[in-house]
């Protein structure tokens, strides 16, 4: 985003943003950025708090007073707790599938590609029962089978069976994971009665007790092996979240 920012700029647009890694935000030195001290994947802070939100949005869009920049200003204070999860409904989150604890230490490739299909097949109608509860899905370019198949093979036998052409090999992983962890978040959700994840609750779930997660640490490897610079910066960078790596 910083970069995009700099070519609006030049192109006489004004530009403002919201910062999580203040330390990228330094090096790419926007034209005006707010860092905020909230956790990756939350730049407004908790969800359910509208009020929170809009004084981080209208700290962002002050920025734009500033004529000249590089401008970077902290935001002064931490999202407020996050209580989704939190034991308010009937009982607190846990996801509705149990999976075996042989998988959290699982390292042999086809045994985690094997676990990887029972806990799809497993979490399929969970998945089902979510899309008729919202009526829609965060999956956007592969249904739960192809994408983890896709993720199984390139981590197993370090080839792509990319069923869509018009995606390049990096595109195609990073949507694929994209889509994996969506269907597993939705899911592990649609129990009725059951309180949403709090704040990285469902991280833990799935980074630490999932063959999905162990899945997408060995494509993280292969990328990083490769060749190609784009698979390369996508294991570096897409598929796993920093405090995960």
């Amino acid at each position: 985003m910083g970069a995009l920012a700099h070519y609006l700029e030049s192109e006489g647009i004004p530009t403002t943003q919201i910062s999580l890694i203040r330390e990228h935000t330094e090096t790419i030195r926007p034209p005006r950025a707010l860092w905020v001290p909230f956790e990756l994947g939350r730049p407004l802070g908790a969800p359910e708090n509208p009020a929170f939100q809009r004084r981080v949005l209208l700290s962002a869009l002050e920025l734009l007073e500033a004529i000249q920049g590089p401008v970077l200003v902290d935001f002064p204070d931490e999202a407020p707790e996050d209580t989704a999860g939190s034991g308010e409904g009937p009982e607190g989150w846990s996801c509705p599938v149990s999976f075996s604890t042989e998988t959290r230490e699982e390292t042999d490739l086809e045994r985690l590609r094997t676990s990887l299909k029972r806990e799809v097949a497993e979490l399929r109608p969970w998945y089902e029962l979510s899309i008729e509860k919202r009526g829609r899905t965060a999956m956007v370019e592969f249904d739960p089978e192809t994408a983890s198949e896709l993720l199984s093979i390139f981590a197993f036998e370090g080839r792509l069976e990319n069923p869509k052409a018009d995606l390049s090999p990096a595109t195609a992983l990073r949507l694929a994971t994209q889509d994996l962890k969506a269907f597993y978040f939705e899911a592990a959700t649609a129990r009725p009665g059951s309180a949403s994840p709090a704040s990285g609750e469902f991280s833990r779930w799935f980074w630490l007790e999932t063959a999905a997660a162990g899945i997408l640490r060995a494509v993280k490897e292969r990328c990083l092996n490769e060749a190609d610079d784009a698979l390369r910066k996508t294991g570096a960078m897409f598929l796993i979240p920093m405090d995960q790596a």
